[in-house]
């Protein structure tokens, strides 16, 4: 348990100094937050008297748990395996499950970091609603996003050998995502083709629960999505543990 400790520990000192993981998690989030608010915050929302706003901030806390995955994970893996840092970790008994379990809980702490500076910012400029049940539910809704996508991010890791290429990848996958599950923008203001393209996408059905539970519904009334994520995961998992390297070929 200590050297387990000291392994999170270094390793949360690593992702601090990252100012890159800085910025798609404390920073990025906040400008599309601005951004977008300013541009439609207080138009109506789908539902009676709701707002714009009411939608895009869940999203955005979902929209954190990507980023953490497709770049932090998934770069940051890479790089302690190209620093030859994963190869020293073999030799100690430190199994790669420990090693992937340290990085899942840094990434659950700065998505919950992150998620709490969105709606913190959202309360202040937009004076948005926050119920109790709403924000445990929020909470319920990220944790089960995090088990597939942060195994997305790992099995990433496991594809290509340097930051760079790494980079490349985690930005054809983050961007389609980003604009086809409805988090850039409502799902019914894209054209057919391209909501037909949304179903088949996991990041739709999470974005759809974060923001159904945010508004006060119960995850039950998400059981396609929480299906949907459920397959997800357990695809990525066995991928990310199939794909685990401790060196690079």
């Amino acid at each position: 348990m200590n050297a387990y400790l000291k392994l999170i520990s270094f390793d949360l000192r690593m992702y601090l100094r990252d100012w890159i993981t800085i910025f798609w998690v404390l920073i990025y989030p906040v400008l599309m937050l601005l951004i977008f608010g300013s541009m439609y915050g207080d138009q109506p929302g789908s539902a009676p008297g709701s707002r714009y706003i009411d939608y895009y901030v869940p999203a955005l806390c979902v929209m954190n748990v990507m980023s953490v995955s497709v770049f932090t994970l998934n770069i940051n893996m890479i790089t302690l395996r190209e620093s030859g840092t994963l190869r020293r970790f073999r030799v100690t008994p430190i199994r790669k499950s420990a090693v992937l379990t340290s990085h899942a809980v840094q990434g659950l702490l700065l998505v919950l970091a992150g998620a709490a500076e969105v709606i913190i910012v959202g309360k202040l400029v937009w004076d948005i609603q926050i119920t109790v049940q709403g924000l445990l539910l929020l909470i319920c809704s990220i944790l089960i996003g995090c088990i597939g996508f942060f195994s997305l991010g790992f099995a990433l890791s496991g594809l290509t050998s340097t930051p760079g290429a790494a980079s490349g990848l985690a930005m054809a996958i983050f961007f389609p995502m980003l604009f086809l599950s409805g988090i850039s923008m409502p799902l019914e203001y894209l054209p057919k083709v391209m909501q037909a393209l949304s179903d088949w996408i996991p990041m739709t059905y999470y974005v759809e629960m974060a923001q159904g539970v945010w508004q006060g519904h119960s995850l039950l009334n998400y059981g396609q999505g929480l299906v949907v994520l459920a397959i997800f995961a357990a695809v990525c998992i066995a991928l990310a543990l199939r794909l685990f390297r401790w060196e690079n070929r």
